[in-house]
């Protein structure tokens, strides 16, 4: 009932690197909701001014009929959306839409949201995320029996820890090549029966690289990944001026982040935001994802643990749930086919949605901050890196304190600044 066979087929599948729901024009929130200060538009009241122009009226309606319109045309798409519903959907979320309803959300609006045949329970972003805490603390028994594997055959040299480290990629890419395999050194059970039937040693003269130079994401330093980023750069020139004058980022680093963020925005993730997100709510119960350690078969000790995380990290992605509900009506989107990374991050510059809720801001002035708009996206990262630390002219070390603070990985920010670094050099060279 709980989606366990799809849960086999998700074992240890790692990260690297986020309508009817809209039956009435009313918000999400059955109770009234503070917008956040974007610091570019205000509402005011038009209370004891004088009448406007037929002119100026037209202009100052135009707004409001195209709100309409839209408005309207969402309610066609979610009577048309109602016949496809599944109400079976909602007994499987049940447990996440009594919170939501406890918290203030229209009942009949989450029921028409999460009937929805696309409103599927994925175990993926809280069994991912459990199978890394658990690897950094206590090393996963399928990684370990891999690097055995490996260091039996010749192509890892490094300690047998169950951690996924620089060398034991380096190992696992550099067999899965010499195989015939893809090179992308996600540690499975088919990895591991394969390099077990493996009698072949690794080609002579194979030296594991002793790895000295701050690690990046190699994929984002190929080639064609720095020309999407060149692009970005070039085309969005006057934009990022804009952001460097009103909150101090240099060009070349901004458009660097959202090269490492979102491929320059060419690639927004591949799943829905709200499901990855509710399903990691429901699965604050680890009953759901207990099965992803069925081959690790952790103890007594471990498996408390994992309950004690799968629970915080459930409730984390609640709270962020709740704030993807109430951005999403705030711009105007269906929730379900935001597109998003697996934990949650939306929009051009992958913004949590407590932080979206929160920071957003109206870059181009049509009175709306949406992520998922380039120019609202970029002047978004500048408020939050604002307000996160940056303070106009910084030196590296204080450039990376503040973008680790936007993504708390050393690889992360190592690679924002290379390419960073990358577009700097290109656009001096005039290349």
């Amino acid at each position: 009932m709980r989606g366990m066979n799809v849960l086999r087929r998700s074992v240890f599948f790692f990260l690297f690197l986020f309508p009817a729901a809209l039956v009435s024009g009313a918000p999400f929130a059955a109770v009234s909701l503070r917008v956040a200060d974007t610091g570019r538009t205000q509402t005011v009241s038009n209370a004891g001014q004088p009448a406007a122009s037929p002119a100026r009226a037209s202009r100052e309606r135009a707004p409001r009929d195209r709100a309409a319109q839209e408005r309207a045309a969402r309610e066609r798409a979610a009577q048309d959306r109602a016949a496809s519903a599944d109400p079976g959907n909602l007994e499987m979320w049940g447990p996440i839409l009594r919170r939501l309803e406890a918290d203030g959300f229209s009942k009949q609006r989450l029921q028409a949201l999460f009937s929805r045949p696309e409103a599927v329970f994925n175990p993926n972003a809280m069994g991912d995320k459990l199978t890394t805490l658990y690897m950094r603390k206590y090393g996963l028994r399928l990684v370990r029996d891999i690097q055995t594997e490996l260091k039996r055959l010749g192509y890892y040299r490094g300690p047998v820890d169950g951690k996924r480290g620089r060398g034991a990629k380096w190992a696992m890419k550099e067999y899965q090549k010499a195989s015939g395999r893809k090179p992308d050194a996600k540690p499975t059970l088919d990895l591991l029966a394969a390099l077990r039937a493996e009698r072949r040693k690794a080609p002579p003269g194979l030296v594991m690289p002793a790895f000295k130079s701050p690690p990046v994401y190699q994929a984002v330093m190929r080639p064609e990944r720095l020309a999407e980023g060149e692009a970005f750069y070039r085309e969005n020139r006057d934009t990022l001026r804009r952001v460097r004058r009103e909150y101090g980022i240099p060009e070349h680093v901004a458009a660097g982040l959202v090269t490492v963020e979102t491929r320059a925005g060419n690639y927004l993730g591949s799943e829905s935001a709200l499901v990855n997100l509710a399903s990691m709510s429901l699965a604050g119960d680890y009953t759901y994802v207990a099965s992803v350690f069925d081959y690790e078969k952790p103890g007594k000790k471990q498996t408390g643990w994992l309950r004690k995380k799968a629970r915080a990290k459930g409730d984390w992605a609640y709270r962020e749930l709740k704030a993807l509900l109430t951005y999403s009506d705030r711009i105007g989107r269906d929730p379900l086919t935001m597109p998003g990374s697996i934990y949650g991050a939306i929009g051009v510059c992958q913004f949590m949605p407590t932080n979206a809720v929160r920071y957003t801001v109206d870059g181009n002035g049509d009175g709306r901050a949406d992520l998922f708009n380039t120019e609202d996206a970029l002047f978004s990262m500048g408020n939050f890196l604002r307000v996160i630390g940056w303070k106009g002219e910084m030196n590296t070390a204080k450039i990376r304190k503040v973008l680790y603070r936007y993504n708390r990985s050393k690889t992360y920010v190592n690679t924002i600044l290379a390419v960073a670094d990358h577009l700097k050099k290109t656009d001096q060279t005039g290349g």
